[in-house]
């Protein structure tokens, strides 16, 4: 799989024809439990459910979009959620990059991400999720990564903007 789009919205597949398009709301995950037996068990999770497959498209892939609302300075639960049960992408091992400790992703393709964040947020809160998204991403083998802010009502418009992207 070259490409793949993950969304808590609705949104229209012709803008991604190249891109494998995920909706959190339309698959069965479960919670993670925070149990880390994943990290013991070479990166295979207790739950048995959709975000197995996921986690190996999101390995497996070399641009990665995801298109989330912003709520608070934060991703919105279903990403939240989703987010959580990547655990299974690291190694179990600790290391250190830029000063901190963090576990690396085990997939070893370079890959770009790009993270469409749409609803009103001040620009503290525009600022706190970009340090979030740079906490969460920190291990990963990313060339790239970049983040986009729009209304919901711009998210259609910028989709058809950012649509094509996946031809890289």
């Amino acid at each position: 799989m070259k490409n793949l789009v993950i969304t808590d919205k609705d949104i229209s597949t012709q803008f991604f024809k190249n891109s494998v398009v995920v909706n959190l709301n339309n698959i069965h995950y479960s919670s993670c439990t925070g149990g880390l037996e994943c990290l013991r068990c070479e990166g295979a999770c207790y739950f048995q459910d959709d975000m197995s497959l996921i986690s190996q498209w999101m390995n497996d892939c070399q641009l990665i979009i995801y298109i989330t609302r912003v709520k608070y300075g934060c991703f919105d639960i279903p990403f939240k959620k989703m987010l959580e049960r990547l655990v299974v992408n690291r190694e179990p091992y600790y290391t250190m990059i830029e000063g901190e400790s963090c576990h690396l992703g085990i997939s070893q393709l370079r890959k770009k991400l790009l993270v469409i964040g749409y609803g009103e947020a001040t620009l503290e809160e525009k600022e706190l999720f970009k340090d979030l998204l740079d906490a969460s991403v920190l291990g990963y083998s990313y060339s790239s990564v970049d983040a986009y802010f729009c209304e919901e009502f711009e998210l259609e418009e910028v989709l058809r903007t950012f649509g094509g992207i996946d031809h890289v």
